[in-house]
């Protein structure tokens, strides 16, 4: 119980206790991919584009696709967090010049 808003677990909106919906847990998920993660998808996506390019497998085409389609997304995740985090990152206001 949140003793400021008098509600279960919550956002203290009124949704006390709801469940995210998809779009809140893609979000969760998205803020949630590590660095080294993304770098690893794309060593792997390197290594496969490599291998596809020398030798025309049309099985393997499919999976550097698909590989490189879940690296973009966890790019594109990567990106939000650092974006969302150099929101909340507050700078102190500029001092003014002494002395001059």
């Amino acid at each position: 119980m949140d003793p400021r808003t008098n509600e279960g677990p919550g956002r203290g909106d009124g949704t006390a206790g709801a469940r995210p919906g998809r779009m809140g847990r893609a979000r969760k998920a998205l803020l949630g991919v590590h660095p080294s993660t993304v770098f690893c998808l794309v060593a792997l996506s390197l290594g496969l584009g490599a291998v596809a390019a020398q030798m025309y497998y049309l099985p393997l085409l499919v999976v550097f696709a698909m590989v490189w389609g879940v690296t973009v997304i966890a790019m594109m995740g990567i990106t939000a967090r650092w974006i969302e985090e150099s929101r909340h990152h507050h700078h102190a206001p500029p001092r003014a010049a002494v002395g001059l």
